[in-house]
């Protein structure tokens, strides 16, 4: 996914906080690298490390087109849940891009669109 640092929020061990735009809106999370730089744009891959419930912070989504919005503290993401296996693992597109996701399992017909809200996000960047 292509990102646009927008703002740098805070330096901390694990990486840089920082504000951030995509096609399909602006976010904050963790960018997990050595060094960043306001204005530029990275190509990156989105990690979401929460564990997804149904009902609570994953749910059918009435909306069919991805969108990524930040407020009170968590990343709120629409995208199109593309697989949910036995095992736990989900996958999600958000536009060209796939994150995977643990899930707990429901018997929803794939694909889908889904609306979560995440606290555990981080950027890392894939050619630096």
């Amino acid at each position: 996914m292509k990102v646009t640092i927008l703002r740098i929020i805070d330096s901390t061990a694990l990486g840089t906080y920082v504000e951030f735009s995509t096609p399909y809106g602006v976010g904050s999370s963790l960018f997990a690298a050595p060094e960043i730089k306001e204005g530029l744009t990275y190509d990156v891959e989105i990690n979401i490390d929460d564990d997804f419930f149904w009902n609570e912070n994953i749910t059918p989504s009435i909306n069919h087109a991805p969108s990524i919005d930040f407020h009170s503290g968590k990343l709120h993401i629409t995208a199109e849940l593309i697989s949910s296996e036995d095992d736990g693992c989900g996958a999600l597109r958000i536009g060209d891009s796939i994150a995977l996701i643990s899930l707990n399992q429901a018997h929803y017909p794939l694909p889908m669109f889904v609306d979560i809200s995440a606290r555990e996000i981080s950027l890392h960047p894939t050619h630096i």
